[in-house]
């Protein structure tokens, strides 16, 4: 994460977003590398053959964007600071710090900073949210026991 700075799409860009899904959307299932032309609006083109991986990346990217939603692309591999790190899982630095105190997440020490793995931070955050999906079903199950009406 190079900035902590999120910009959101303009209304113009999430418009030409919603255009671009429905194209996108058409070749959903598809197999095999994708031929993509690009033309700007000075008439510069270019052709590209992208992996078949590409384009479920750019529908999820679109879908983001078409909604109004900032979107980061950040490498499993990046090392972050506590600070963008408590960013991603939308928690305060304090919070984070005692976190990774507590050996919730491994992290290593560069000088007095500290610095985790993008990876490290997602791997918790999925598994926070299948243990919150867990409570939430068996909170769901006790209710439809005790028939309160859920």
């Amino acid at each position: 994460m190079a900035s902590s700075v999120l910009h959101l799409p303009s209304e113009d860009d999430a418009g030409a977003a919603r255009v671009a899904l429905r194209s996108v959307a058409l070749l959903s299932g598809h197999v095999g590398p994708v031929s993509l032309h690009l033309r700007t609006a000075d008439g510069a083109s270019a052709d590209l053959e992208l992996p078949a991986e590409v384009l479920g990346l750019m529908r999820e990217i679109l879908a983001h964007m078409a909604n109004g939603s900032a979107v980061t692309i950040l490498p499993v591999e990046a090392e972050l600071t506590t600070q963008q790190a408590a960013e991603l899982l939308g928690v305060s630095r304090p919070y984070f710090v005692r976190l990774l105190e507590d050996g919730k997440i491994p992290f290593t020490r560069v000088g007095t900073h500290r610095r985790v793995l993008a990876a490290n931070v997602l791997g918790y955050r999925e598994a926070r949210r299948a243990r919150s999906k867990a409570l939430l079903e068996e909170l769901a199950a006790e209710a439809q026991e005790l028939d309160l009406g859920y």
